[in-house]
């Protein structure tokens, strides 16, 4: 079985990793259309799903941040909200971890995006490709939510 890891919105990142804390991947939920009609392609999420044998997603709860636009708050909350209901008609137990906490356990205490991607390319150093590029700061995120998941949760694997 794996677990699928999920730093939410339009600009997200996902990783699966399988119960023994190996990456299998690294990426990003499609996007279709653009400008204002920009929506996540939940099919190729569902055929991720479906590819990896998800068992369990751990999900990064988050919140509205001060200083925020409107539109681009409406934007994210419909991203994370689509993903979460995916989920749910998909029957995926899902866990939910803030920020903090599982910053705080894996010992990510930087909030830099940099600082972020070092960490998950000192984890996974055979899988450093995918976090090569900034932009790939969402995804060493998720893959770090992952490890925190494996790691503190408490999460057993049904026999």
């Amino acid at each position: 079985m794996a677990i699928l890891a999920i730093d939410p919105g339009l600009n997200n990142g996902i990783a699966v990793l399988d119960c023994e804390r190996r990456l299998l991947l690294a990426t990003e939920i499609p996007v279709i259309g653009s400008g204002a009609n920009k929506r996540l392609n939940l099919i190729s999420f569902a055929d991720i799903l479906a590819q990896f044998r998800v068992g369990h997603a751990v999900i990064e709860d988050v919140a509205a941040m001060p200083k925020q636009g409107v539109a681009s708050m409406f934007r994210f909350g419909r991203a994370a909200g689509a993903i979460e209901g995916a989920l749910a008609a998909l029957k995926v137990p899902t866990t939910f971890v803030r920020p903090a906490i599982w910053k705080r356990d894996i010992g990510a205490k930087a909030k830099r995006d940099e600082d972020i991607r070092a960490l998950a390319i000192q984890t996974w150093p055979d899988q450093a490709h995918r976090f090569a590029r900034k932009r790939d700061h969402n995804r060493a995120e998720a893959a770090l939510i992952g490890l925190w998941f494996l790691q503190f949760s408490g999460f057993r694997e049904a026999s």
